[in-house]
């Protein structure tokens, strides 16, 4: 065969001097431009087509079972799915509070696998990392099957297992024989964070002890909850009620989506940028979401709340803000416009490390997009004193 060297047509371009590999001619009436020629299926052909394909899947099964058994003396066991029938069986994931919709595959009374179930508004069939490790939670040596009662000295790690009926009321006879001893006031009340009523408030309030504390709430969602309360009169609740289907500007401060979030907030924010929606991201790491953000403001750490009195700054000397709503819903504006008169871009800028016109854009961002635009509550917002 031989080329003319043009290659815009190859089979203009060559000549076949073999002339069992030319090929062979069409008839012109025949010829259609880019369609393929239409293929017959002969009853011969079809069942030889499917005798092929039994014989091959006979041989491939047969061949590979000696594969199977000397990975089964080897000790290497098959596949989970394959060594058994799968159980499914519907719950929810308690790796963190979202509390996501499941579906749990067992084989032989082993779970084996975790993963989101469609028909779940938590979940709606996805599931993150940390609920798929549910398996390794589950079948970890070191958990804690039942309670357990020490039986050594402080200290020395001795400890049996009880249950919970016996533990329960081993802590009920110990706290009223305190209480019998010293009075209820002796018995403090330790808990998380917001929202634990039962535990923190209404069971010391029963017991008659006003020794009640949160120690770890500052840095969960109680200062949030806190400020909630102070701004609109409600707390924001567990599930941050964010409008992501109409959300056009995101701002992320004290909040770190994509590295902390819940299953469905994750889908959300995913939907609301692959729909176009503007991304503000105050942080002074390039995490994932600043990777994402069309404003990265790497700010110095403990310094939110002046960025947060010179955006207020902006939105009101620039007349920026919904006057009517102002004027409808809220008290102490005058209060407000004359404290944060003296809190400019300029004055923030020199605080926060960031620069005077990323004070005004981001601000100006927010503004533009409203009222289709939040700034999404954040979850372990307070690290210093005056931060978010």
């Amino acid at each position: 065969m031989q080329h003319n060297g043009d290659h815009s047509d190859s089979l203009q371009a060559a000549t076949f001097d073999d002339p069992l590999l030319a090929p062979s001619p069409v008839p012109r009436e025949e010829q259609v431009v880019g369609t393929a020629r239409p293929l017959t299926l002969s009853r011969r052909m079809f069942l030889g087509m499917s005798s092929l394909a039994a014989f091959a899947a006979l041989f491939f099964q047969r061949a590979l079972r000696p594969i199977g058994n000397t990975l089964a003396r080897m000790g290497i066991r098959a596949p989970w799915h394959r060594s058994g029938p799968i159980d499914i069986s519907y719950t929810t994931c308690d790796m963190c509070p979202w509390r996501c919709g499941v579906i749990v595959k067992t084989v032989n009374g082993v779970v084996h696998k975790i993963e989101g179930n469609p028909n779940d508004p938590k979940s709606r069939g996805m599931l993150c990392a940390r609920g798929q490790a549910g398996v390794s939670f589950l079948y970890d040596p070191d958990r804690l099957k039942t309670p357990l009662i020490r039986t050594g000295e402080r200290g020395s790690g001795e400890f049996r297992e009880a249950s919970w009926d016996e533990a329960l009321q081993y802590v009920a006879d110990k706290m009223v024989a305190i209480r019998d001893t010293d009075g209820p006031e002796a018995v403090a009340f330790f808990g998380h964070t917001s929202g634990e009523f039962w535990f923190t408030d209404y069971l010391p309030g029963a017991w008659g002890s006003p020794n009640a504390a949160k120690p770890s709430s500052s840095i969960c969602t109680s200062p949030r909850e806190e400020a909630s309360l102070l701004t609109v009169g409600r707390p924001i609740g567990g599930h941050e009620p964010v409008d992501w289907d109409a959300i056009q500007c995101i701002t992320l401060i004290g909040s770190h989506i994509g590295e902390d979030s819940r299953n469905t907030v994750m889908q959300d924010f995913a939907a609301a940028r692959d729909r176009g929606a503007r991304l503000i991201a105050v942080d002074p790491r390039f995490s994932t979401a600043a990777m994402k953000s069309d404003h990265w403001l790497p700010i110095k750490p403990g310094t939110d709340t002046a960025l947060l009195l010179a955006w207020i700054n902006v939105l009101i000397t620039e007349d920026l803000y919904d006057a009517d709503y102002v004027a409808e819903w809220t008290t102490g504006f005058e209060e407000l416009t004359a404290h944060v008169s003296q809190y400019t871009p300029a004055w923030a800028a020199g605080i926060t490390d960031l620069t005077e016109n990323q004070i005004r854009e981001t601000a100006r961002e927010m503004a533009r997009h409203a009222p289709q635009s939040a700034i999404v509550p954040g979850r372990h917002v307070t690290w210093y004193g005056n931060d978010t």
